[in-house]
């Protein structure tokens, strides 16, 4: 059984991990964004990303309201 304080460390590095997955996602976003105009295959992987951006903020919501209790 894992010690809280050790648990606690453990969501700590994946709360760390996850914020940079999602400032990346955010700046491929923005990257993408940036240009006049989109291929077919640049706006699929635009809303992909998205929806990847959107899933980790979730993740980092759900894991950081417990650490900040």
């Amino acid at each position: 059984m894992a010690r809280p304080q050790s648990r606690l460390i453990d969501s700590e590095k994946e709360l760390s991990r996850l914020e940079k997955r999602h400032q990346k996602l955010k700046d491929r976003v923005a990257e993408i964004e940036a240009r006049v105009s989109l291929t077919a295959a640049e706006q699929v992987e635009l809303a992909k990303l998205k929806k990847q951006k959107l899933a980790t903020k979730d993740a980092i919501r759900a894991l950081a309201a417990p650490v900040a209790s």
